[in-house]
């Protein structure tokens, strides 16, 4: 820690970490506290290596809090499609044509309860963990809400701010979701049910009573404590984070009859790629199946991308907007820039309105960022983006709609930025760190991708930017949420935030992947907490035009 910061380095990551216990029965595995992860230095992108004492003599440039896809989910809503995810089961015959599905998860009960943990965590901490500087602000990079709906986005908000919480939609008296045990089906978890569904009987799944009442139950946010910033997300804009909310979809949510099991002679694949070329007529398909009646909510109505920004702007927490302004509003765009002393901040939209769940970006925003690009030739400037760059490949379209910018595009303009020194997102649910690079010319930038908080290992990161008199130095720094490492069944937000990431980690579908050292969202060491030396200040490569 720099002498002149008198706060003390928050606990992480690289004091704790909690890891998979040992497997019990059907496999399941508790959560156990481990020693801590001590940060890795990267010298990627830069021919010099840090000089010794470099830590205690580095001046804070820019210190933030970063989450992503906090997916604040109604559970009951009727535009869940939960009863698709089966087909990505271990035993299931098109597992290796769908891959994960990606649309049930056991710990999705529980959602409102792990963002309040994360945001205590954040609070509590204050200060970076490397430099001891006060945390400047929070980016919260896309996927706030899991179905664009209203009452989720009010919910993530208001979760972010502080403030009144209802963790509950339709009837407000009774549970309507396919946890209850009114939905006979075995391929969901039933955690009061005395039946046995297969999480419980083939992958050890634990008996939890109690927890549907008390996963509905109101409680108050403690919020950031923070100034926050948004960047739009798919999830946030797109039914399922795929599918445009228009015609007779925009109804659909706020309805009465919740699908829950599959009709007779459903053909999932077709389904799947009904789903990924966005017809509409693929959710309808699935009206056939078992339903569940439910309390039709007008809150649950979805929201478009103007109803995203505006949203923002409905807040008790700073700032006003969360960096959308006025002209977003009458844009119509999501995306802006600001400064924070000599960094340039810069949000990029990376959402295709047109449908799917990958992004791309439109040309007039690419001329935008080329202009703020070419400003800020000699500072140094921190890209944010819901998706990283190599989930850039989503060029859906009508016909009379301008082209779509892609991965390649985009990597070659911002490569002809030396100032771009990072670019932070999210979207994959894993956390990741790479240097983006071109082989034949210096500069580069790093890619900083954080996990999520709906899967495992359900975690967050501080970034600090730091001049270090040699350079700059990015220190990466992963961070549990402020749930304790074990379920004790109190019911309580904080103990409800550790049986979903107890869940999470058992999750059927991807928990042979996980290991001590990492895997499935976790990564690898190098991914999570890391010192990323960059090369400051930069010359422009000869004969290299920028764009």
């Amino acid at each position: 820690m720099s002498p002149h910061h008198g706060a003390a380095p928050p606990v992480t990551t690289a004091q704790r970490r909690l890891v998979p216990g040992e497997r019990g029965d059907g496999g399941y595995r508790p959560v156990r506290p481990a020693d801590g992860e001590p940060h890795r230095v990267r010298g990627d992108l830069a021919p010099r290596r840090l000089p010794p004492g470099w830590r205690a003599a580095a001046r804070p440039l820019l210190v933030l809090a970063h989450l992503s896809d906090l997916h604040v989910m109604d559970h009951q809503s009727p535009a869940r499609v939960e009863l698709l995810d089966r087909y990505a089961d271990p035993d299931s015959p098109v597992r290796d044509v769908l891959g994960i599905v990606g649309t049930y998860r056991a710990q999705e009960l529980f959602t409102y309860q792990v963002a309040e943990a994360m945001t205590r965590a954040v609070r509590r901490a204050g200060a970076g963990p490397v430099s001891g500087a006060p945390v400047d602000f929070a980016v919260v990079t896309g996927d706030v809400t899991d179905n664009c709906q209203h009452n989720e986005l009010r919910a993530s908000i208001a979760l972010l701010d502080g403030g009144p919480v209802r963790p509950d939609s339709g009837n407000l008296d009774r549970y309507e979701g396919v946890a209850g045990p009114e939905v006979e089906d075995e391929r969901y978890w039933h955690p009061e049910d005395s039946a046995g569904d297969l999480p419980r009987r083939r992958f050890g799944f634990p008996t939890a009573r109690g927890v549907l009442q008390a996963a509905r139950r109101p409680f108050r946010a403690a919020g950031l404590g923070l100034p926050w910033y948004a960047v739009h997300g798919n999830h946030d804009n797109l039914l399922q984070g795929t599918i445009p909310a228009t015609g007779w979809l925009r109804s659909a949510p706020t309805g009465d009859a919740k699908y829950v099991t599959p009709p007779g002679g459903f053909d999932p694949a077709d389904i799947i790629r009904r789903l990924d070329a966005c017809d509409t007529g693929a959710l309808a398909a699935i009206a056939g199946g078992g339903r569940l009646a439910v309390t039709a909510d007008p809150a649950r109505r979805p929201v478009s991308r103007a109803g995203h920004l505006l949203g923002h702007f409905a807040t008790t927490g700073r700032p006003r907007g969360h960096g959308y302004t006025q002209r977003n509003l009458d844009d119509g765009t999501a995306y802006y820039a600001f400064d924070h002393g000599v960094v340039r901040c810069v949000m990029l939209d990376t959402v295709n309105p047109h449908g799917g769940w990958q992004g791309s970006l439109d040309a007039v925003q690419l001329h935008w960022l080329a202009g703020e690009l070419r400003d800020c030739a000699s500072r140094p400037v921190v890209l944010f983006s819901h998706h990283p760059l190599e989930t850039l490949i989503n060029d859906r379209r009508p016909p009379w709609a301008p082209r779509r910018i892609l991965a390649a595009e985009l990597r070659g303009m911002l490569l002809a930025h030396p100032c771009v020194v990072a670019w932070v997102n999210g979207h994959t649910h894993a956390h990741a760190v790479t240097a983006i690079r071109d082989e034949a010319a210096a500069g580069g930038f790093w890619q900083v991708t954080t996990a999520s908080h709906i899967d495992w290992p359900q975690q967050s990161r501080f970034l600090e930017l730091l001049e270090t008199g040699s350079g700059l130095a990015i220190a990466c720094t992963v961070i549990d949420s402020a749930a304790p490492a074990g379920y004790r069944g109190t019911g309580e937000p904080a103990d409800l935030a550790a049986l979903a990431r107890e869940l999470s980690l058992n999750d059927w579908q991807v928990r042979e992947l996980i290991t001590a050292d990492g895997g499935a969202g976790a990564g690898t060491p190098g991914d999570r907490n890391v010192v990323l030396a960059v090369e400051w200040p930069r010359a422009v490569t000869p004969g290299r035009r920028h764009l």
